[in-house]
């Protein structure tokens, strides 16, 4: 047995060391090419732990995942820290975004369309937690600039064994910095920058401070922030930017050690953010729109959690309870579709405002019990529990519409709010959807090490989930039969049902330790995602009869991977591979009246290399360099009952981008009084990607590939730092989304613009 052990040590370790020779300048953790401090620099690469197996901290080269952990000081130190920006340092990962708030995660390729944001249906693919909580919603992930973040976990892939439903291509864990019982101290940090092109002066200010309020027992953290930045895109009519944003955050977390075995974690976040609409039309001067009305995207939200810690011996126990409320508002300029659908685009343009209210709580308890007594078997096991409500409601307010539409189609008198039964006069179109879901799941998950070198895991989670789902439409474009002069009384679109699904999703990984520096993996998971509930689909306006209800959608990710330790730690190499078979693909079907519908049709094939490196070429100079290389299409013809909506055999997925690749590079220089210069700079690319499987099917267009190259330059002396930055110093990035035009007299697509090249100062300080 020990020879044969030897032999497949010897085999391994060279197979590790082939695959750590495939690229001429590797990286590892994303971000991490920042410089240290002086008084901590050494010629190694840090160890970074993770929390991400749920089993308390490990280092993150012995998980047998693709994990890209970033440092929260490889944004800062740009005056950057959105989910976008954490995107051009994981090239798995691509994020659409229309305002702030308002945005789609993509990994590996798993995705089938963009940003809608009346559909209240589409369940996420990518989880996105802060801490023990889950925040995740499609299309609306917030914005929170006030978290304190000690480590920004991505984890590529389902993670559907240890997250959930929410997690089926992929998770980003958010961890916060936990206050501390026994110093007192903080910081503040302001920062004043000015974007180019149409852009003006933006500014921000961040404080944080740790209060110690009982020895050894007893710790407060509070954090703030509030800031402006302004707008870029300009109304072609008025001369003004049109998307400022101000915000507004805060953030309380305490710590109680109430006894030696029980730890108590409390906080409570608020945020307030008040901005416009990123959009611009492509027939227009570049960063230039027409809107006749204010745009608006404003988001309030609390999130409150209590984690408790109790410690068992050989086992600890941790209980997350969390609670979300928010509130969102998103407001666009609909003057060309009021004007081209009801009145033949015919002159005067219509004041029209597309409105979309949400109403959000979300309640989630977790329960977790997790083995510490360091043997061959660590497992936990756990039950997740989680109750939501959503109340979307929609409006189209138009101004004049009831006379114009009165006069054009021979209705004397006519009132939309009397006759169509819209929320107001001057409404053609008004919409409520109320969701309230509920599920439940019993989750375990055990690694038994063979020989101190092989580790087998294996996971399962068991599900169940229930939503029940009503709708009321109303209004011209609502109603299922419109008002008449002779039946003056238009018939509302009702829908009313309750959807129930249940299964399991097991998880199995091995992990061969070559030697403490070098590991190899494999493993195979399933990924879920619940069914929902279309919206009624008038039959008068679109000559479909849809489906009302559409199921759930599965898949299986096989992946295998080596993670490598290389130069005495001065260089970490990771290289992935996976395969992922989706089935019963949720379709979305956009029809050329607006309105849309999801349908289980088809399969879809994912294929992927990864590839993840940082080498520390002397102790102060890094470079690191990751990419990311995904081929998802559809692997057969998806019939979908529309010869238009067909998608044919061998499309490629929309919006995931083939190629994408980030470098990132970094040099300190020491001055007297250990005092510090540090120079920093990092590139992103990110290849062309698509808004439709095929041309064919319309609603196609392209969304530009992009070259994103931010740099700084940082002088630290005693507690203070004081950095020059630059982002998107090229003006590489343009459009984040495209929304393709099917209006004629509408100056082109949608464009959804990325904001051009800021210079700016930023200022901190710790005591």
């Amino acid at each position: 047995m020990k020879q044969h052990l030897l032999g497949s040590r010897t085999l391994a370790l060279a197979l590790a060391q082939a695959c750590a020779g495939a690229v001429a300048m590797p990286s590892a953790i994303a971000g991490g090419a920042d410089p240290e401090p002086q008084a901590a620099q050494t010629e190694q690469i840090e160890r970074v732990e993770v929390t991400a197996t749920r089993t308390g901290a490990v280092d993150v080269q012995r998980v047998p995942a693709a994990i890209t952990v970033i440092k929260p000081e490889a944004l800062g130190k740009y005056g950057l820290g959105n989910l976008n920006d954490i995107a051009d340092l994981v090239p798995a990962m691509s994020v659409q975004q229309q305002a702030t708030g308002v945005n789609n995660i993509t990994m590996r390729g798993l995705v089938v369309r963009g940003i809608v944001p009346s559909e209240v249906q589409d369940a996420s693919l990518v989880a996105v937690y802060i801490d023990e909580m889950p925040v995740t919603l499609k299309s609306a992930n917030p914005d929170l600039k006030v978290l304190d973040l000690e480590r920004i976990e991505v984890l590529q892939g389902p993670q559907g064994t240890l997250f959930g439903a929410g997690s089926m291509a992929g998770t980003v864990r958010q961890i916060t910095k936990k206050p501390e019982f026994n110093d007192l101290f903080g910081s503040v940090e302001a920062v004043g920058s000015r974007t180019s092109g149409f852009g003006g002066g933006n500014h921000n200010v961040r404080g944080s401070v740790n209060l110690p309020l009982k020895n050894d027992a007893l710790a407060l953290r509070l954090t703030g922030y509030t800031g402006k930045d302004s707008g870029y895109i300009r109304n072609q009519l008025t001369g003004r930017t049109t998307n400022g944003v101000s915000t507004n955050q805060g953030r309380a977390a305490l710590r109680l050690q109430a006894s030696r075995d029980l730890l108590v974690d409390a906080s409570v976040t608020a945020s307030n953010i008040k901005g416009g609409i990123n959009d611009a039309y492509a027939d227009l001067a570049p960063y230039t729109t027409i809107a006749l009305l204010p745009e608006v995207g404003n988001d309030k939200l609390q999130l409150y959690n209590l984690t408790v810690n109790y410690e068992l011996g050989k086992a600890k126990l941790v209980s997350s309870t969390s609670y979300l409320h928010r509130d969102t508002l998103y407001v666009t300029s609909a003057q060309y579709p009021a004007t081209a659908f009801i009145f033949g685009g015919q002159a005067p343009l219509m004041q029209s405002a597309y409105t979309i209210a949400n109403k959000l709580t979300d309640f989630a308890q977790e329960f977790r019990l997790h083995s510490q007594d360091g043997g061959p078997l660590k497992w936990t096991v756990g039950a997740f529990f989680e109750k939501g409500s959503r109340d979307t409601l929609q409006d189209q307010p138009t101004t004049g519409f009831d006379a114009r539409y009165a006069a054009t189609r021979n209705f004397p008198g006519y009132d939309s709010q009397v006759n169509d039964l819209a929320t107001t006069a001057d409404n053609y179109f008004s919409g409520r959807q109320y969701i309230d879901s509920r599920q439940a799941a019993l989750f375990a998950e055990a690694t038994y090490t063979l020989w101190d070198r092989l580790d087998l895991t294996a996971g399962l989670r068991l599900f169940r989930g229930t939503q029940d789902f009503d709708l009321r439409f109303t209004g011209l474009f609502g109603n299922l039969a419109t008002a008449t002069p002779a039946v003056p009384t238009g018939v509302p679109a009702l829908a009313s049902s309750s959807a129930t699904a249940r299964g399991a999703n097991p998880r199995f990984a091995a992990a061969w330790r070559v030697d403490p520096d070098h590991t190899l993996y494999a493993s195979a998971g399933k990924g879920f995602r619940y069914g929902g509930n279309n919206q009624p689909v008038p039959f008068n306006f679109c000559g479909i009869n849809a489906p009302a209800t559409f199921e759930p959608d599965t898949l299986w990710n096989f992946e295998v991977g080596s993670k490598n330790t290389l130069f005495d730690r001065r260089m970490t190499f990771n290289a992935s591979a996976y395969r992922i078979d989706w089935d019963d693909v949720q379709v979305f079907n956009r029809l050329p009246c607006t309105y849309y519908f999801t349908q289980n049709a088809g399969k879809i094939r994912s294929l992927g290399l990864e590839l993840e490196s940082l080498l520390k070429i002397t102790r102060r100079a890094s470079v690191g360099i990751n990419a990311s290389l995904n081929h998802a299409t559809a692997t057969d013809t998806v019939q979908t009952g529309i010869a238009a909506q067909n998608i044919p055999a061998g499309a490629r997925v929309p919006y995931a981008p083939k190629f994408a690749a980030s470098a990132t590079a970094s040099y300190s220089i020491p001055l007297p009084n250990n005092d510090e210069i540090g120079i920093a700079a990092s590139y992103a690319h990110r290849g062309e990607a698509y808004t439709n499987f095929a041309r064919e099917q319309g609603n196609y267009a392209e969304i530009p590939s992009s070259n994103t190259v931010n740099a700084t330059l940082t002088w630290r002396t005693r507690g203070y730092e004081v950095g020059l930055f630059g982002t998107n110093l090229t003006n590489g990035a343009k459009v984040s989304d495209v929304t393709p035009n099917t209006i004629a007299i509408q100056p082109g697509n949608t464009l959804y613009l990325v904001r051009p090249r800021t210079v700016g100062l930023r200022v901190s300080a710790r005591f």
